[in-house]
């Protein structure tokens, strides 16, 4: 009569202490989950106490677990059970029975939900290689993600190109906002001013340039005082406002005739004043005016 090897292991451990233990959805860390049943620990004797408890499989790992005891029950330390539980991938419901064999060392048959015992050992779930995702509808590809998180690091947030687009604006708007500054603060730093060369005409009246005089006299006729550079005398005269010119008119003669002013001569009129002027000729003409005379 030919006799089932493994029936006669399993009649053969129905006479060793055992017991079950179900890994469903709970948790499996918890106190209930690693605890002992009372009548299987007060049948173990207290020689196999002194051993740390080992659990074995049927491919051969095993797992060291503490034991320890409270005012209710033993129970299986959480560290080593936690070891157990993760390397096995249990929790989908698998009725996993726990036989002893003598000091503290129990066999464990793992039964998957289909029925069918787990004889190797299970692959724990691997991730995919990350350089090999593929790009699904709607998703973006490891090295996307993992280039726009370095980018967004490396910028504190930021995409780098923008970073560097609103630096450069904001360089630029600064650059701008100085030259703007310097160029209205030179504008009122610098005497508004006009030159003439002074013809024979001049001597009678003084024809004041248009431009000159959209942007600094006013529209209506006023006495202006005309000063030496030298201090050597100053005039009233008036600036007469006509639509098509303004000139020095009443007054002009005779600052022509006391200055005194001569043909050829280079003048600048510096406006010092709403109302006041500093006339200024140039020396180098003078002197080849004087000296052709």
């Amino acid at each position: 009569m030919i006799r089932n090897r493994e029936f006669g292991q399993v009649k053969g451990e129905r006479k060793k202490l055992s017991f079950f233990k179900v890994f469903n959805g709970a948790d499996l860390s918890s106190e209930c989950m690693r605890a002992f049943p009372y009548d299987l620990m007060r049948s173990i004797s207290e020689k196999d106490f002194s051993y740390k408890m080992v659990i074995r499989a049927k491919w051969g790992s095993s797992w060291e677990v503490g034991v320890s005891k409270n005012s209710r029950c033993y129970y299986m330390e959480k560290r080593g059970w936690d070891k157990f539980v993760s390397d096995n991938a249990l929790g989908r419901d698998e009725f996993t029975t726990f036989t002893h064999t003598g000091k503290m060392c129990f066999n464990v048959s793992i039964f998957e939900q289909n029925c069918r015992e787990l004889l190797k050992p299970r692959k724990p779930p691997t991730m995919a290689d990350p350089i090999e995702i593929k790009k699904e509808e709607g998703e973006c590809s490891y090295k996307d993600v993992k280039k726009e998180e370095e980018t967004v690091e490396s910028s504190g947030g930021v995409d780098v190109g923008d970073r560097k687009k609103k630096a450069k604006e904001s360089k630029t708007s600064k650059k701008k906002a100085k030259e703007s500054k310097t160029s209205e603060k030179k504008k009122k730093m610098k005497v508004p001013e006009f030159k003439i060369t002074i013809r024979k005409s001049y001597l009678k009246f003084l024809a004041i340039p248009k431009q000159f005089v959209n942007d600094h006299i006013p529209d209506e006729s006023k006495i202006f005082t005309v000063h030496h550079p030298k201090g050597d005398g100053s005039w009233q005269v008036l600036c007469l406002v006509r639509e098509a010119r303004t000139i020095f008119s009443s007054g002009w003669t005779k600052l022509a005739r006391d200055f005194p002013l001569l043909v050829g001569d280079k003048c600048t009129f510096k406006l010092i004043d709403s109302t006041e002027f500093l006339l200024v000729i140039s020396k180098k003409a003078r002197k080849k005016i004087t000296k052709g005379c």
